[in-house]
């Protein structure tokens, strides 16, 4: 053999083991790459359940949130007599976090004295269907020497879970 043969022989062969190795290479990246694929698409499910498990979490708590809020922070409807004798006026505040409904108030004059609610301003606006959280709804009140200046009134509502509240004071201007 010349050695022009023997040369290429042996470039042959190291040409044949550079493309084995090559293709060693190639075998051990695509398997590397399929695992990696494999992983990262079991990472994406997790992920997945992990953000519906999130969103069915947030659900659950502003739905408990909305049920609590009902009962745990109820209205507190408060009465105050306001204004001046010559311009005042009953008003009825809700001072709670839920809405009441069906406010009725009933002022009693004290022993002798006349009532000092105007007819037509009372009964057109009692009993307030619905007073929001912070609004409030006046009545006028008439006062006179007739009338005086303190009264017992007494006043009820129902909270929006239907149980219904009674309270009563003495106010005076």
């Amino acid at each position: 053999m010349e050695l022009h043969q023997i040369i290429t022989i042996v470039v042959t062969a190291f040409g044949v083991l550079i493309a084995g190795g090559g293709l060693v290479v190639s075998i051990v990246s695509l398997r590397r790459s399929s695992a990696n694929e494999a992983q990262s698409r079991r990472l994406q499910e997790k992920q997945e359940e992990l953000t519906e498990l999130q969103l069915k979490l947030h659900r659950d708590e502003v739905e408990q949130s909305r049920a609590s809020s009902v009962s745990d922070r109820p209205s507190d409807v408060r009465v105050s007599l306001e204004g001046s004798t010559k311009i005042a006026r009953f008003v009825i505040r809700n001072w709670g976090y839920s809405a009441a409904k069906d406010i009725d108030l009933e002022v009693t004059p004290l022993e002798g004295r006349a009532s000092p609610l105007v007819n037509g301003d009372a009964d057109v606006k009692l009993p307030v269907p619905r007073l929001a959280p912070g609004s409030d709804c006046s009545l006028i009140a008439a006062l006179s020497s007739d009338t005086g200046i303190a009264f017992d009134v007494s006043w009820t509502w129902t909270e929006e879970d239907g149980y219904q509240k009674q309270e009563s004071s003495r106010i005076s201007l």
